[in-house]
């Protein structure tokens, strides 16, 4: 596509092509089919539905996308008969900071919050991936302790945040890696946990200023992932679709909100990331469906028609929308 297209103007055109091929209004309700012709709904992928939708209206503020977010959030609530959760951690974790990011919605955020709070295990003083797990892992923690920061809860998000830098950090590569069970960790590298993880590290460094050691660790886990994309010329490694499509996108999120809180080389590293992986969706789009590996262009088959590679795309155009230049 035409290389010369600002920033907002591919966020723009990304947004209209996700809602337009997946997004059902029912009455004052809406929710996205996970796939052209498909009615499966996805919890997990709503909450970034949600948050992407937030994200954009925050920086171009519009009436008709204001309503589509509150049709959003109403359709998330009845599909959930109005408990607004899931059985699993992570998940709730990602709702819960696309509904602080939305705005209002106080009773569900508040009852989010309350949950993670209270499924902390007492032996480790982190959050299990799910209700009766033995896996204690990133995708849980690193969300979880940024919406623990939101509601107040600094301490123990301080925990998750030093439970992952101590377990699961990769001494060779300094990544994160996925999560310890039952004593053995798993050694999976996955965009999305360096990017919350780097988000909750800045989280923290915000809520105590005078302590530097989280904003060391988001710096260092910056050029890690800068190390890690370097053979890919800047690249996100690709995870395909499904719960995949949305990895990279979480990453650059993350990234854009480095690029405008990090001075120095690492803020630097993470604008490039960010603008790189963008150009590279945009340019291997093809009639508006994006790729779920922008090293190839979009195929109108698989993977790439899944609504979280849609939605992966879109967060990451708009995280590049959100850190260009204002005209």
């Amino acid at each position: 596509m035409d290389a010369t297209v600002p920033a907002p103007a591919r966020a723009a055109l990304a947004e209209r092509a996700v809602l337009s091929r997946y997004l059902h209004r029912f009455g004052p309700v809406a929710w996205a089919h996970a796939s052209p012709g498909s009615r499966t709904w996805h919890y997990w992928w709503h909450a970034h539905l949600v948050h992407v939708l937030a994200d954009t209206e925050r920086r171009a503020p519009d009436r008709r996308r204001r309503a589509v977010l509150a049709a959003v959030v109403r359709g998330v609530g009845l599909r959930t008969g109005l408990t607004w959760i899931t059985p699993y951690y992570d998940d709730i974790a990602w709702m819960g900071l696309a509904l602080d990011a939305a705005g209002g919605h106080r009773w569900p955020r508040r009852r989010i919050a309350r949950r993670l709070a209270g499924a902390v295990d007492p032996r480790t003083g982190v959050l299990p991936w799910r209700v009766g797990s033995t896996l204690f892992n990133a995708p849980a923690n690193a969300p979880g302790g940024l919406v623990l920061v939101a509601h107040g809860r600094r301490d123990a998000a301080e925990r998750f945040a030093d439970w992952m830098a101590s377990v699961l950090h990769d001494d060779d590569t300094g990544l994160v890696r996925d999560g310890r069970e039952d004593g053995h960790v798993r050694p999976d590298l996955w965009t999305y946990n360096q990017g919350a993880v780097i988000g909750l590290e800045l989280a923290l460094a915000h809520a105590n200023p005078v302590g530097a050691a989280h904003e060391d660790r988001a710096r260092a886990l910056i050029r890690a992932v800068d190390a890690w994309c370097a053979p890919q010329d800047g690249l996100f490694p690709a995870a395909g679709g499904g719960d995949g499509g949305l990895f990279a996108g979480i990453l650059a999120r993350y990234l854009a909100e480095a690029a405008v809180r990090v001075s120095g080389p690492e803020g630097a590293a993470a604008r490039r990331l960010v603008e790189r992986n963008a150009d590279a969706i945009w340019a291997t789009a093809v009639d508006g469906l994006f790729s779920a590996d922008p090293r190839r262009p979009a195929r109108p088959e698989g993977d790439d028609l899944d609504l979280s590679v849609q939605l992966g795309a879109w967060i990451t155009l708009e995280a590049a929308a959100a850190i260009a230049p204002r005209p």
